[in-house]
């Protein structure tokens, strides 16, 4: 079930991208007052509630700007304090930060400064993703921590904005478990220096109101326990603002994870209710 879910969400990303953009306005009017159709799903404080527990999330989006190079620009994605608790043993799961840089040209080049400067044409933008302090339960009082992650990206969709990705490379990360009860030790190390690849496939409407993410990342990790090993895992996530309640939108979730670690795939559905959330350009601008 955990398989088939990643495929569905990732082809439903497919099917969100493809869809051509409309010019349709992003305020409606009703009783003489105007109201957002448009939300920003990059720039939110919000909390979630759902099948895995009771959490929330502050997410970030900015885009750099150079004066000297106008078609040059770089986005930057920062994730903080992702947490999802579900009380008891259970515990909690989640990341401290999570960040993710493209950088983007018109026409996909780079200037070598070394000698007399040369410009070289790249058919993608490039980019890298950092992570720290990630946790997961992997059962009752046995944890494992995410010291820290870290990619080269390459963006095969080349978007100027932020509504649809295609980013791969390879990944380093560091992880070791650890034990709770009754005391707290630090057991085996996976480290995998650049041994594995990651894909993430990332779509939006151009309304905000649905935004699909699907990442898998494979290949081998070194362990403290038993050496070199096959190591994957898969996340998918499909979110549906379903209803706004003074501007501030509410949404269905649904999701899949899967890892060779734990053999475990889990499926989960909740809703989020958005706190802040930063209004879209197109709103402000009417």
């Amino acid at each position: 079930m955990g398989t088939a879910a990643l495929a569905s969400l990732a082809a439903l990303a497919l099917v969100l991208a493809a869809v051509p953009a409309r010019a349709e306005s992003c305020t409606k009017l009703k009783a003489g007052t105007r109201y957002p159709v448009c939300f920003d799903p990059g720039n939110r404080l919000s909390i979630t509630a759902g099948s895995d527990g009771f959490g929330g999330a502050l997410s970030l989006r900015q885009v750099i700007h150079f004066e000297d190079d106008p078609d040059l620009q770089w986005k930057l994605e920062h994730q903080i304090g992702e947490v999802v608790s579900a009380g008891g043993a259970i515990g909690v799961t989640g990341v401290l930060y999570r960040g993710r840089f493209l950088r983007h040209t018109r026409d996909g080049h780079l200037v070598l400064p070394f000698g007399t400067p040369k410009k070289i044409f790249l058919p993608f933008d490039i980019g890298g993703l950092i992570e720290a302090g990630r946790l997961h339960r992997r059962g009752t009082g046995t944890f494992d921590l995410g010291i820290v992650k870290t990619a080269a990206l390459i963006d095969l969709w080349r978007s100027r904005d932020f509504k649809k990705r295609l980013a791969v490379g390879p990944i380093a990360r560091w992880e070791v478990s650890v034990t709770s009860q009754p005391a707290i030790v630090l057991g085996h190390h996976v480290v995998a220096p650049f041994s594995a690849g990651v894909a993430n496939l990332h779509a939006e409407s151009k309304n905000g109101l649905t935004v699909a993410d699907v990442t898998v990342e494979a290949g081998t990790a070194w362990t403290t326990d038993g050496g070199w090993r096959p190591d994957a895992r898969a996340e998918a996530s499909l979110e549906r603002i379903v209803l706004a309640v003074n501007d501030r939108p509410i949404a269905v979730m649904v999701g899949a994870r899967y890892a060779t670690a734990t053999e475990e795939a889990i499926a989960s559905i909740g809703a989020r209710v958005v706190l802040f959330q930063g209004a879209d350009p197109r709103v402000s601008a009417r």
